[in-house]
């Protein structure tokens, strides 16, 4: 018996301290990459994402770990998650010095303005925005003011309404408690293909607010490496992994 024990014990020193090694994943709501099935419970293409990630290999084990758009970057540093999906060090990680280093990207984006379509009404009038009764979302950037996320200073300086969520964003421009919102195009194609009788009622602007390269963005320490889950995403965008995933979400046709 105890040949047996040490016989064990001898192949686990010999197996890779790595293995098996559980890496957290930060999240926080932003439809459709974070949001709340009818269980209530959080699903989204992060979380599909991390399914995937889980499926494609097992060094790692990815487990999903919710925190808040504020929380998220004193979340990170004290290691409360060791990854965080369909972030850019632009979003107030480099500006705050924080441990982190980048995937490549992995998806583009960005975000569109959306209004009341009316008679009369086209492109230009998203040419203005100051002249504008904004609707965006709490804890966000945007590119019209400068990448400020200050509530106070968006709803002072550009009488920005701010909302829970995208939802809740079109909703607003639908009940006429707003006159132009910041909505994120993967999101708002999704919102449109369910809804098709709501497509001649907004008028979506053809530029964009802000475009996004997104990336993950790694704690320095964590187990996985940026080259590491670069590998993975390269090799899950090979396989289709990621595009039927897109496709599933309505970023991709």
């Amino acid at each position: 018996m105890l040949r047996v024990c040490l016989v064990i014990l001898g192949i686990m020193a010999a197996l890779p301290a790595w293995a098996g090694q559980v890496v957290k994943v930060g999240g926080y709501p932003f439809a459709p990459f974070v949001e709340t099935n009818a269980a209530g419970q959080p699903d989204g293409l992060a979380l599909r994402l991390i399914e995937a990630l889980n499926a494609h290999q097992d060094r790692f084990t990815f487990q999903f770990v919710p925190t808040s758009p504020n929380r998220r970057y004193k979340d990170l540093e004290t290691g409360q998650f060791d990854v965080i999906l369909f972030e850019s060090p632009d979003w107030g990680w480099t500006e705050r010095k924080l441990p982190v280093q980048a995937s490549r990207v992995f998806l583009d984006g960005g975000e569109l303005y959306v209004a009341l379509a009316r008679p009369g009404r086209g492109q230009d009038y998203f040419a203005d925005l100051t002249a504008r009764r904004m609707v965006g979302l709490i804890g966000y950037h945007y590119g019209f003011a400068n990448f400020e996320a200050d509530p106070a200073v968006l709803a002072s300086r550009f009488r920005m309404t701010l909302v829970r969520d995208n939802a809740a964003s079109i909703e607003a421009i639908l009940k006429d408690r707003g006159d132009v919102a910041v909505v994120t195009d993967a999101y708002l194609k999704r919102w449109l293909k369910s809804r098709p009788e709501a497509r001649d009622k907004l008028l979506v602007s053809e530029r964009f607010d802000q475009r996004y390269a997104h990336r993950a963005l790694i704690r320095q320490g964590a187990a996985v490496t940026p080259a590491e889950l670069d590998r993975m995403l390269s090799a899950m965008d090979l396989d289709g992994t990621l595009t039927r995933l897109w496709r599933e979400f309505g970023i991709r046709d």
